[in-house]
């Protein structure tokens, strides 16, 4: 290779590195003001509420269970004793409706923002609880207590309602905690005595505000879920997506539809509660997240990227034009 053209080569690259300085302290800045975006969002939603996720409802029976154990005393003699042991029989819904009805609000700080919802939602179904509550014989070692209906709700600071059960006609009022570790934080209704073999039907109004996403795991044997919203931009998320959906400018609305045979609930929630592990559990979900396709950083940092295309395009073609010269 010729020295001028070497030399006409390191300058390129030289000049090259140079532009390359500018665009990189526009990339950093770029890059600190989007953290700083969604650090302004995150205190939005801490003073407010996070995104939710509804889990439930769920009907808990507690029990005391007598069981007899045997053991050889200092005689070498067999011996009985009885120990009573607590736990809670659980039953998910045979049938779970969740009609919601979203409406959008933007709050802002200086030039960021954030998007909250607010969330109008019908819970409705019915309970199928059946004969000798599934313990057949060995019902009559067990002492069942006065049940209770438990639901997950992931911020509780985003109900905006006091929460009515209607419990087969009756109107029960909920107190907070799920008792119920698989859901998390929620609220609670004490129902009574349960008898098995029956039928119990319920409906709860739940006004919810929450931040960015809005989710619900399909606890029923039969779950519908229909979402009406002001927003235009959805993104569906979860493991299952709408059966049916429109979108247009003025909002969108979508319904879910799953089943036992599609998410394994039954399964999935056993092991949850026996084994303490939750993961599978919590990820069986559907929804929808509120995005903003207007990002003004994504756009930004698309510019940087086709900067460094045209930098490299245009001192490619003046070598190009160098050799052939």
């Amino acid at each position: 290779m010729k020295k001028p053209l070497l030399f006409k080569l390191l300058t390129i690259g030289l000049l090259r590195l140079l532009l390359l300085i500018p665009l990189a302290m526009i990339g950093n800045s770029i890059d600190e003001r989007k953290a700083y975006s969604e650090q302004v969002v995150q205190d939005i939603a801490k003073s407010s509420s996070y995104s939710q996720t509804i889990t439930g409802p769920l009907l808990v029976i507690p029990y005391i269970k007598t069981e007899r154990i045997a053991y050889l005393n200092d005689k070498k003699e067999r011996v009985f004793e009885e120990k009573e042991i607590k736990g809670n029989l659980y039953f998910l819904p045979e049938l779970l409706r969740v009609d919601t009805d979203m409406n959008t609000e933007l709050r802002k700080r200086g030039i960021y923002r954030a998007h909250l919802y607010h969330t109008h939602n019908l819970l409705d179904g019915h309970f199928s609880v059946p004969e000798q509550f599934g313990l057949g014989d060995a019902l009559t070692h067990y002492q069942l207590q006065p049940a209770y209906i438990a639901l997950g709700i992931s911020d509780i600071r985003g109900i905006e309602n006091a929460l009515d059960l209607q419990w087969n006609q009756k109107t029960l009022t909920a107190e907070p905690g799920s008792h119920v570790n698989a859901l998390g934080n929620g609220v609670h209704i004490n129902v009574g005595d349960i008898e098995a073999a029956k039928k119990y039907s319920f409906s709860l109004p739940l006004q919810l505000q929450g931040t960015g996403h809005f989710n619900v795991i399909p606890l029923g044997k039969e779950t519908h879920l229909e979402l009406n919203s002001d927003w235009p931009h959805p993104s569906f998320i979860g493991d299952y997506l709408p059966v049916e959906r429109s979108i247009s400018s003025s909002g969108f609305s979508a319904r879910w539809q799953t089943s036992f045979f599609s998410t394994n609930m039954s399964e999935v929630f056993s092991h949850c509660v026996n084994n303490r592990e939750c993961n599978s559990f919590n990820e069986i979900q559907m929804g929808v997240n509120l995005i903003d396709p207007i990002n003004q950083y994504v756009k930004s940092d698309r510019a940087i990227k086709y900067a460094l295309l045209f930098i490299a395009l245009t001192f490619a073609g003046f070598f190009l034009f160098e050799i052939l010269k």
